[in-house]
């Protein structure tokens, strides 16, 4: 075998939880990862979801071709990854696809990691060990190592919590999103944050590794920090909780208590005295 060729058709999100599988098989059989994306797929979460990624014509899908581009970067970038490409029915040896049919796997209960080990066993692995790398020399570190990062989908989201006490760190709160999650979020809770803009995703994932913290919801920036291994804090979605922490790092909540008390403790241990204490520096 000259490589492993995998295909998956899903979210942004969905697919670094794959790598983290991905990275297990090519160090097994040494030999490197062909991925292919499928495009366009249509996606359906639960009623009244707002997905931002869509398809030419408006519809919800998981993945698009600009999603698609600016995630090329950061995947091609992996040393277990020999190309990202898009899936127009090239041979493969795994189809991930099966990991969401719902005979075989818990969906949509447990986590994302379940529902690919409980298919494919060869892609379980140590998930405290981080499978994404960046290079941090080409950002402006100075800027972003007391910055915070936030970022809030407009889908799986706790309602019962606030983010009014973000008022006292405007100054350095960065929202990671597109501009109507931006606008959203920073109309419900009275906040004038920076729109934090990147290239792609390698420079997202550079930032986020650079940061001080983030706070996300489950979403595709919460798994890159998650596979980083970057200072993070996960909202917690009650209705549809597949995505929890892994590894060191990291808190996760339900409750805005909660939340206000890991945002002290990350704010407290990542200053700028402390910040060696932390992984990612």
């Amino acid at each position: 075998m000259d490589y492993i060729r995998v295909k998956h058709s899903f979210n942004a999100g969905d697919l670094i939880t794959v790598m983290a599988g991905l990275r297990q098989m090519s160090q097994d059989k040494g030999v490197k990862v062909k991925l292919f994306q499928r495009l366009d797929l249509p996606a359906f979460y639960y009623d009244g979801q707002i997905n931002a990624t869509t398809d030419k014509d408006g519809q919800s899908v998981c993945m698009n071709e600009n999603m698609f581009y600016k995630l090329k970067p950061l995947i091609e970038s992996q040393d277990y990854i020999e190309s990202f490409e898009v899936w127009e029915g090239q041979d493969v040896h795994l189809n991930f696809d099966v990991t969401r049919d719902s005979r075989a796997t818990p969906m949509p209960n447990g986590t994302l990691y379940s529902w690919n080990e409980s298919i494919f066993p060869e892609a379980a692995t140590d998930l405290s060990i981080p499978w994404l790398n960046v290079d941090n020399n080409s950002i402006k570190r100075d800027y972003y190592k007391d910055k915070i990062i936030i970022n809030r989908t407009q889908r799986y989201i706790n309602p019962y919590i606030d983010y009014y006490f973000l008022k006292d760190y405007e100054d350095v709160v960065l929202f990671s999103g597109t501009d109507d999650e931006h606008t959203a979020f920073c109309s419900q809770w009275n906040l004038n944050l920076k729109k934090l803009e990147v290239n792609n995703f390698y420079h997202l994932a550079q930032i986020i590794s650079w940061s001080k913290f983030g706070i996300y919801n489950q979403s595709m920036n919460f798994h890159i920090a998650d596979a980083l291994k970057a200072p993070r804090i996960l909202e917690l979605c009650g209705q549809f909780p597949n995505t929890f922490i892994t590894g060191a790092n990291g808190f996760q909540f339900y409750k805005g208590e909660a939340m206000r008390f890991y945002f002290n403790k990350l704010n407290n241990l990542c200053s700028t005295e402390n910040s060696s204490t932390m992984k990612h520096k």
